[in-house]
Order: structure tokens, then C-alpha cells, then sequence
């Protein structure tokens, strides 16, 4: 189990993010943001979720020398994108006011980029997560709702990224053999998915003319 460590001394920041991350697989733990608290470097987290919604002195943020190893996420204000600098070797940010269900994809994404992810329980290209064990899906950070066969197809198009299935095909992999429906069940289903994960104008499902549909882009 991954561990994420939120830093902040704001309870109505810190507190509501712990039981979506955990939901999510991940092992937290909360530590204050006073400067007389200095990380110990045996509880080196995964993942280090910074509350950097106001000024952060350099002086806080060289105290994380302690966990070289960690990947570093910030939370900051809109008009503190300007204070970001390379020297502070975030791996990641987000702008609040932060959902929890983005915080925890973020997460997720960025323990992906680093290889450290348990590669089949989750599915990730672009900005779309599938969490395999909790039938969750989230684009662009917005948890969507699928049905169950919405989400049956979508598993198998990304666990087959690139590759061209007809209608059929597709009706025997994810319906089963024994399903008497016809191919235009493959078409709605694919049309509803398009409306749900396209929603920002990205195209995930591609229409490959005269032979079937395939996902178009490489998992991360």
C-alpha cells in the first residue's frame, strides 16, 4: 500500500481529504506545517500533499530534504502560481479549491508517472483513471457514472489500447457469446461512453470507418 502524507495545519483543508485516499488505496498520515516540526526520515511517504495555499518560507520547504524519495504534489491559490520555482521540485500541482476526487487521481497519476502504481488494479491515458477494483472512473478529475456494461466496455478498449474491434467482436467479448443483441446495442453504448468521457472535447473512443471502434490513446 502506497503512503501519502498530508502537510498542513488546516483541519478544514487536511481533514476531508484523508477518507477519499484512503477509499482509494492508499495509506495517510497528517503532520503540521509549524515550523518547529521537522520530518523524521524513517516515515518517508509516497506521495507528500503540500498546503501551500499561502506563502511557504524556502526555509519549510528544504526541511522535506529529509525525504529525498518522496514525490511532492502542492495545493496552492490561483495567484500563487507565480511563486512556483524549478528549485522547489514539485512533481505536481493542483489550484484551489481542490475536490477530493481530483486530489486522489493526481495522486495516483503522479505515483504512475514514477512507476510505483500497481499497474492492474487502475488504467490510466490522458486525463482518464479507471480504478479496476472500485469501478470508478474519472476524467479530468470529475468522477463520471457508467453503467456496469459502460464500464465493462471501457475496460476492454483500454485493456486493448490501439487495437480495432468490430461490432461483434465487441458484443462477444463484453456481452458473452450467449447475448442475442444486435450490433446497434455496441453503437449506443459507445455513444453514451463518448458523451460521458468526451465531455471536454477529448477524444478517447475512436470510430474506425467500415470495421469498429478502438481506443485511441497509449495507457500511461
Amino acid at each position: 500500500m502506497f503512503r501519502v502524507t498530508i502537510w498542513s495545519a488546516d483541519d478544514a483543508f487536511a481533514t476531508p481529504l484523508e477518507e477519499p485516499l484512503q477509499r482509494g488505496g492508499l495509506q495517510v498520515q497528517r503532520v503540521p506545517s509549524t515550523e518547529d516540526w521537522t520530518p523524521d526520515p524513517a516515515a518517508s511517504p509516497d506521495v507528500l500533499v503540500m498546503d501551500w495555499r499561502d506563502a511557504v518560507p524556502r526555509a519549510r520547504v528544504d526541511a522535506f530534504e529529509a525525504w529525498p524519495d518522496s514525490l511532492r504534489l502542492a495545493v496552492i491559490r490561483p495567484h500563487g502560481m507565480s511563486e512556483l520555482d524549478p528549485s522547489h521540485q514539485l512533481d505536481d500541482f493542483a489550484v484551489a479549491p481542490l475536490r477530493e476526487a481530483e486530489l486522489v487521481v493526481r495522486v495516483q497519476l503522479v505515483l504512475w508517472r514514477h512507476g510505483r502504481a500497481v499497474g492492474r488494479s487502475t488504467l490510466s491515458a490522458g486525463d482518464l483513471l479507471l480504478d479496476v477494483s472500485n469501478y470508478q472512473v474519472f476524467e479530468g478529475g470529475r468522477a463520471l457514472t457508467l453503467t456496469f456494461k459502460e464500464f465493462e466496455l471501457l475496460r476492454f478498449l483500454m485493456t486493448h489500447t490501439q487495437q480495432v474491434f468490430t461490432r461483434e467482436t465487441l458484443l462477444n467479448r463484453v456481452w458473452g457469446y450467449n447475448y442475442y443483441g444486435g450490433s446497434r446495442t455496441v453503437d449506443v453504448h459507445i455513444r453514451r461512453l463518448r458523451s460521458k468521457l468526451e465531455a471536454r472535447g477529448r477524444t478517447y473512443i475512436e470510430t474506425v470507418r467500415n470495421v469498429g471502434y478502438r481506443f485511441a490513446l497509449p495507457l500511461r
